[in-house]
């Protein structure tokens, strides 16, 4: 369990991360903002002191206001308007050009004046909509994380239960036989075929519900063990051991090979006996057609079947197999044997 919850923690900290970015980026914009409405305030009140100036008929003083506050917000129209109104009342001095001239030269002396565009100021209005916007992504990306969190905590809690209740419907046979079942595949990797068929057979008489499973996994432990006394040859334990492992599975065309070229083999190395080696041909005829009839198309079942019938003095019937094999596969090693085979007994 405290592997889990450190687990869902470390999947929650890059949206932890991501809150703690929105936070300070927040906090890095509230102070520019404020900041900013300080300013707007100073403008409100230069132009009240122009206004006021103006009022007192002191036309220079509220003039100067009014210049200050275009300079820290250009923007303001009303205060353009009123240094525009200012400007109409300065008295024409003697020698002077006319009004209406000397405004528009004051003017564009203002615009002049203008503050360079890095520092115009933004509205308030669109830091606050700027802000909002911020949190609400903010927001949106937090709830899509604690989303997907719980999303995942609920599928794996919906799993466990359905397993829970998997595990409660088995009964105490079949998970005594499934025990079983996984110490003869540890058995079998490790090559110990003679425990591993007696830790399935423990597990077959335990009557499992999945008999066919138990069934299958013997004959295969059958077919390895045949495999190594083929290899050390010891036929007779090998024929046994094939011999148990069609019987737990017949319909493996493997199995039913195996069987007949261990018989093959015995049929001769007993030549000088016979009646012998025709038992164990006919045992190697039947094991190759069986594997046959499950694989129409195995090269190396015809193969060994067109051997048998050789050794039988059928010559006629080897001989068709030898040119299925050529028609089915020219270019396999079969064929090139089958070549050969038919070459040496004289036909095409």
């Amino acid at each position: 369990m405290k592997i889990v919850r450190l687990r869902r923690i470390s999947n929650l900290r890059p949206f932890v991360r991501l809150r703690r970015i929105v936070v300070i980026s927040i906090l890095g914009l509230v102070p520019k903002a404020m900041k900013k409405n300080d300013e707007t305030n100073h403008v409100d009140v230069l132009a009240e002191e122009g206004i006021d100036a103006l009022k007192a008929g002191d036309i220079e003083t509220a003039i100067n206001r009014f210049k200050r506050a275009i300079r820290m917000a250009p923007f303001r129209q009303d205060i353009k308007d009123l240094l525009a109104d200012a400007l109409d009342r300065r008295p024409l001095k003697k020698g002077a050009i006319p009004q209406k001239e000397e405004t528009e030269e004051e003017e564009e002396e203002i615009e002049g004046e203008i503050i360079p565009p890095q520092v115009v100021q933004t509205p308030q209005k669109g830091v606050r909509i700027g802000l909002w916007l911020l949190l609400f992504c903010a927001l949106c990306l937090t709830s899509l994380g604690f989303f997907f969190f719980f999303s995942n905590a609920i599928q794996n809690f919906i799993t466990n239960l359905a397993r829970s209740r998997e595990d409660a419907q088995i009964s105490p046979a079949d998970r005594e036989a499934a025990a079983l079942y996984k110490e003869a595949e540890l058995l079998q990797d490790q090559r110990r075929f003679s425990e591993a068929i007696l830790s399935i057979q423990k597990a077959i008489g335990k009557n499992p519900t999945n008999q066919k499973q138990f069934e299958t996994k013997l004959a295969e432990l059958y077919f390895g063990q045949a495999e190594i006394f083929y290899n050390r040859d010891d036929y007779p334990k090998a024929i046994a051991s094939y011999e148990k492992a069609v019987e737990h599975n017949p319909n493996s065309a493997e199995y039913h090979y195996g069987l007949g070229w261990a018989n093959y083999i015995l049929g001769r190395k007993n030549q000088s006996k016979r009646q012998r080696a025709i038992v164990y041909y006919e045992k190697a005829q039947g094991a190759f057609q069986k594997s046959l009839e499950l694989e129409p198309d195995n090269i190396r079942a015809k193969n060994a079947l067109a051997q048998v019938y050789i050794a039988q003095n059928d010559a006629a019937k080897a001989a068709e197999l030898y040119r299925q094999i050529i028609r089915q596969d020219s270019t396999s090693i079969e064929a090139e044997r089958a070549r050969r085979a038919l070459q040496s007994m004289g036909m095409k």
